[in-house]
């Protein structure tokens, strides 16, 4: 039996890959029991075979197996400082019933795979804006060293570095560096407990951390692999569902070379342990419509997550925590190229359940916004499929609709400043949601 015969599925070889994990320069090396002799060098040319014929591998990934040690499968990473999560809860709890996309089908390549993918697209889109992708690429290993190092560079960088790259969020509008706590305000006078760090896929836009510095390979590897792989087949999806000629064409207003204000994030939600979060339903961040067009959260088990239902402005559920998998959820910006056709999902996370209380959270995500330039407004032109839903007007009148770069910097200026006040007129006007105009655009902010 010739040893190609032997090489698994493609799916095992883009494990092998194990590209969030690597170390520039990136090179692949087969496990350990195909790496003898003559049984290496034919390993690769198999590898370097499935880069001429899968974008999604490319020969610069490729370095030849026959000039490696065998005994060196990888090198040592840097050290982080791990992040306990909070096991699973055990309590009985109400969860949303989200479509579960396995990405291994688009792999597979077939025309029908992808349709029924995105009839489920369709599906999650025009309900409540979530759903959740499973065998995606990335390693549950490989997502948890990813909360590591958000987690290391939290914890060790030191707050005067942090208040010296803190993000301009009320100057610029921008996100990329450091979040502290309480600077959103919305839910309460004394602010949030949450902090974050974020960047753009362009590493060298913003000065770094000195924490983050032995990470910066795998970091940029990571978010490479979430934005040109994952990110691109979500993309191609959504046009297949909206019927659109042109595959890619949300791939191109979301074009990786170009410059937006996608970024990624990491994370951290502080347990008040004196207060033990005032119970299950006090509220960490309050309701709300992203303003990415595509939010991309790893899951985490932490039960705190509530997605709303949008026929019922009062009822909440759970989104379940899948080991590994990708929770997916859409934003204003796809809720105005469709005419509110697919919903921007309604989300809040408030405190957990009473087995995990005491426990911070950690959490990954990629905020995905389209390129700086890229003008939003309902596609009634390009959609057959809006224009069947009886969709007539766009979303914006001529001449009223924002860039992306405006849109994203002018929200971010907003974001949390505001007291939100559902109570306004006492208590039997009572609403569960309250309006905010930013420049062109009204958002909704919910209870």
């Amino acid at each position: 039996m010739a040893f190609s015969d032997k090489v698994p599925h493609k799916q095992q070889i883009l494990r092998w890959l194990n590209w969030p994990g690597m170390l520039e320069p990136r090179s692949v090396t087969p496990p350990r029991q195909y790496l003898y002799a003559q049984e290496a060098q034919e390993t690769t040319q198999v590898l370097q075979s499935y880069c001429l014929t899968d974008r999604n591998i490319h020969p610069r990934h490729i370095h030849s197996a026959s000039q490696r040690d065998p005994r060196m499968i990888s090198k040592a990473l840097p050290q982080v400082d791990h992040f306990v999560p909070v096991p699973e809860t055990k309590e009985q709890l109400e969860f949303a019933d989200l479509e579960i996309l396995d990405f291994s089908q688009y792999d597979e390549g077939s025309l029908p795979a992808k349709q029924a993918l995105a009839d489920q697209v369709q599906k999650a889109m025009t309900t409540h804006g979530f759903f959740v992708i499973v065998n995606h690429g990335i390693s549950e290993a490989d997502v948890t060293r990813m909360v590591d190092i958000g987690h290391t560079i939290l914890r060790r960088t030191s707050a005067q570095e942090k208040h010296r790259l803190q993000a301009d969020m009320l100057g610029k509008g921008s996100y990329p560096g450091f979040k502290p706590r309480g600077h959103w305000k919305s839910g309460g006078k004394q602010g949030d407990r949450i902090e974050n760090f974020n960047i753009n896929r362009n590493l060298d836009q913003n000065e770094q951390p000195q924490t983050f510095e032995p990470y910066r390979s795998e970091v940029q590897g990571f978010v490479d692999i979430v934005h040109k792989d994952i990110l691109y087949k979500i993309l191609r999806l959504l046009a297949r569902a909206l019927e659109i000629e042109a595959e890619d064409f949300f791939v191109k207003l979301h074009d990786y070379a170009k410059h937006d204000e996608s970024w990624f994030r990491w994370m951290e939600y502080y347990a008040d342990k004196e207060e033990n979060d005032c119970g299950e339903n006090s509220p960490w961040l309050g309701g709300h419509q992203d303003l990415s067009g595509l939010s991309l959260l790893f899951s985490q088990p932490m039960t705190t997550l509530q997605v709303r239902n949008y026929q019922d402005d009062a009822q909440w559920k759970y989104v379940p925590h899948i080991p590994g998998a990708i929770i997916v959820n859409a934003g204003e910006p796809l809720m105005w190229w469709t005419g509110n056709y697919f919903k921007a999902a309604v989300h809040r996370v408030i405190g957990p359940p009473s087995d995990q209380r005491g426990h911070d959270r950690s959490s990954v995500f990629y905020f995905v916004v389209p390129n700086d330039d890229v003008v939003i407004n309902t596609l009634l032109d390009e959609s057959p499929v809006l224009r069947r839903a009886n969709i007539t007007a766009k979303w914006f009148e001529e001449g009223q609709a924002p860039t992306s770069k405006d849109w994203v910097n002018n929200r971010i200026r907003v974001t949390g400043q505001k007291v939100l006040d559902f109570n306004e007129g006492g208590q039997e006007q009572a609403k569960n949601s309250v309006e905010q105009k930013i420049g062109n655009v009204t958002t909704t902010w919910f209870k």
